[in-house]
């Protein structure tokens, strides 16, 4: 529990935790921050075709139906195998 609790009431700019200043706790953050960004971005890139298809089917049609190209694609993949 130490290395994740600190003991005792500590304030200041230098207080150290875990071999970090407060100030070095700050700076790690903000760049895991804006690391964690960065990757939803590219991942909301990587993945937009499907976020659209996904979409489209959800508001644009009645449940259970599918576009008119999803039937043929999902029996082709099932011929392939």
């Amino acid at each position: 529990m130490y290395f994740f609790i600190p003991s005792g009431i500590q304030r200041g700019r230098y207080v150290v935790y875990m071999g970090l200043t407060k100030a070095t706790w700050i700076w790690l953050h903000n760049r895991a921050g804006i690391l964690i960004i960065i990757l939803v971005i590219i991942h909301l890139i990587l993945h937009w075709n499907w976020i659209v298809r996904t979409t489209r089917n959800f508001f644009g049609k009645e449940k259970g139906e599918l576009e008119e190209n999803e039937d043929k694609k999902i029996e082709d993949k099932i011929e392939k195998y």
